[in-house]
């Protein structure tokens, strides 16, 4: 585990999956929660972050796979801590439905390079719990102008595909896009490095995925803050055209 802070977001990276860490004078929100094998680095990076658990104003989620929700029914049951995502992608956290690769996806492509051992590395992170849910996950409150009503009053950027609800938050402050993994830079399953999407079996509905890559705001520099890989910086454009050239 590492961490690398942008102004007063602290991104978190590890090997399996990546969350942030907003922490300003206006109060404290992290940005996904890893697999639930992960508690202790959640904690860790907090505390590195100058951060207590009871500090935390919200809990953000991009989307409701196993990866990026482990720690939320936690801190949600133990802490109190409110759990926002997009309204859309609020029943996926609840597990009225489940948009993740599965057992048969895998089968299809264990085969490919990387697939066999991501699968050996997850398994024990996911304590038995691959279908977890917030049951008490709500749609993030939003101000007129589009922007979370938590402490750092990120922008929410849609950009569905990956899940339909899939979310991105743009603290315009800091000029950092956490992207999920509607856009990454690295994972097991990928060959190389750099802005790009993921493997066609971890998308719903991949051709939604780039499109709404390609409606982002054009922003002439932004530090990418992905679900997996390292954090990248650059036109925004550039970054999304590297992405889907795939």
């Amino acid at each position: 585990m590492k961490s690398r802070s942008f102004g007063p977001v602290t991104f978190v990276q590890t090997e399996h999956v990546n969350w942030s860490i907003y922490a300003g004078d206006d109060g404290t929100v992290l940005i996904d929660t890893g697999y639930a094998g992960q508690r202790e680095d959640l904690v860790r990076s907090l505390d590195s972050a100058g951060v207590a658990i009871e500090e935390l104003s919200a809990v953000l989620i991009t989307h409701g796979h196993a990866d990026h929700i482990g720690g939320a029914r936690w801190l949600s049951s133990d802490y109190g801590i409110p759990v926002f995502s997009s309204e859309a992608e609020v029943p996926h956290l609840q597990r009225k439905y489940l948009q993740q690769v599965g057992v048969r996806d895998i089968a299809w492509n264990i085969a490919r390079p990387g697939v066999l051992p991501w699968v050996a590395a997850i398994a024990p992170l996911l304590k038995d719990d691959a279908k977890t849910k917030v049951a008490d996950a709500r749609p993030v409150p939003l101000t007129p102008e589009g922007r979370a009503r938590v402490p750092g009053l990120p922008l929410v950027v849609p950009l569905p595909g990956h899940t339909n609800g899939h979310t991105g938050y743009y603290f315009e402050a800091a000029q950092v896009l956490i992207t999920g993994d509607a856009l990454v830079t690295g994972h097991r399953t990928l060959p190389r490095t750099g802005p790009q999407l993921l493997p066609a079996m971890f998308h719903h509905d991949l051709p939604r995925a780039r499109q709404a890559l390609q409606e982002l705001p054009h922003l002439e520099y932004v530090t990418v803050l992905p679900g997996h890989g390292e954090a990248w910086s650059g036109s925004l454009d550039n970054l999304v055209g590297q992405a889907i050239a795939q």
